[in-house]
């Protein structure tokens, strides 16, 4: 059997030391300083022997461990102790594998349009919504019954919790349209849609409530003084110069117009948003007709569905009264009450959607079994 590298130099080393017979051993006298300088120059040769030693057997042991383990029979690793239940354990932790065709879009050529037509909507509702703000800030400056703070508290907050919503809605449409409008998904996105959209809901709530106080009362004779207005002229008499009334009356006159101008505003934006919405409920419902086999998602896109068509109504009815001369008061108590449903149904699934968008590590699967909400 052949003997250890470590023990071979060891045996090397033995042979090569002098040998005496102790005839010749003479004994001289070594001075006392020379006796310390050798004795500590032994110890350190020694030390470094030893570890020299040390060192070289290490490295022969573990070639041999290498050896015997090329030796061994592949078919051996299932003897290792306790192997099943590590397999076992990494099994129950498998998750999907994320490929690149769950990430970019050029993977699906058949979704390509459908994304596509989500990114037009995502752009064009998020500008419908940035006009909606506008006009909601306006409402709360110089509009009268909406005017902050001098006209009724009611008013005031109905201008302000539209103005809030509009711009959260803003914020969550360009994030969506962010990622839709990609060549690949942005979960980052997603996710902050999700987030700004459940903002949102919380001041549609709030402007719904408002709004039905005050428009759902129909004892009190409501009517919208920006309809048929006659001209300043007709507050002054030919010839003389105009009286204090008259001025009054002159500079009402002017603001019902320009009141009405923003209410004509406020008419195409409802009509585009009631047509986005028409679209955006379409893409849901071909969401929820694919997702339904997984209850979370499922239970998304129907609630995004219920909102999409609530909110279709609340535009509706909102035009309906922003666009005639007068105004309507059941139109706007209508409005109210769709939007007061829409919101209450888009905040739970906008909550459970950050699950998917916002979790780690993502799953594909979520991603793409339920339309963005809003």
């Amino acid at each position: 059997k052949k003997k250890p590298l470590c023990w071979e130099l060891c045996d090397a080393m033995r042979l090569q030391l002098p040998q005496s017979d102790g005839a010749d051993d003479v004994v001289t006298e070594i001075p006392e300083g020379s006796w310390h300088m050798r004795k500590w120059r032994v110890f350190f040769l020694g030390l470094g022997s030893v570890t020299l030693l040390t060192l070289m057997c290490y490295v022969n042991n573990a070639e041999d461990m290498v050896r015997k383990a090329d030796s061994v029979p592949v078919n051996e690793w299932e003897e290792i102790p306790g192997i099943h239940g590590i397999i076992d354990r990494a099994q129950r932790l498998e998750q999907p594998k994320r490929e690149l065709r769950d990430l970019f879009y050029g993977g699906s050529p058949s979704e390509m349009p459908w994304l596509r037509t989500e990114c037009v909507i995502d752009v064009v509702q998020a500008t419908s919504y940035l006009g909606t703000a506008v006009v909601f800030l306006y409402k709360a400056i110089k509009y009268d019954g909406l005017e902050c703070p001098d006209n009724s508290p009611v008013g005031c907050a109905i201008s302000v919790s539209g103005f809030i919503a509009s711009m959260f809605w803003l914020a969550s449409y360009l994030s969506l349209a962010a990622s839709s409008c990609a060549e690949a998904m942005n979960s980052n996105a997603l996710c902050s849609a999700d987030w700004m959209a459940l903002t949102a809901d919380f001041a549609e709530v709030a402007n719904a409530g408002a709004g039905i106080q005050q428009n759902c009362h129909f004892r009190n004779r409501w009517f919208n003084f920006t309809g048929n207005v006659p001209g300043w002229q007709a507050f002054v008499i030919a010839g003389s110069p105009p009286t204090g009334q008259a001025v009054d009356k002159i500079k009402h006159i002017r603001e019902a117009r320009r009141n009405r101008n923003f209410d004509i505003s406020q008419c195409v934006f409802d009509a585009t948003n009631a047509a986005s919405f028409v679209v955006r409920s379409i893409l849901q419902l071909r969401s929820a007709a694919r997702a339904c086999t997984d209850p979370r998602n499922c239970a998304i896109d129907i609630m995004d569905v219920i909102s999409s068509f609530g909110w279709i109504s609340r535009f509706l009815s909102m035009a309906a009264s922003d666009c005639v001369k007068r105004g309507n008061q059941k139109a706007l108590c209508s409005a109210d009450i769709s939007n007061l449903v829409a919101a209450l149904s888009n905040g739970p699934a906008s909550g459970m959607a950050t699950i998917s968008d916002c979790g780690s590590p993502l799953l594909p699967l979520n991603e793409i079994m339920h339309e963005p909400t809003a």
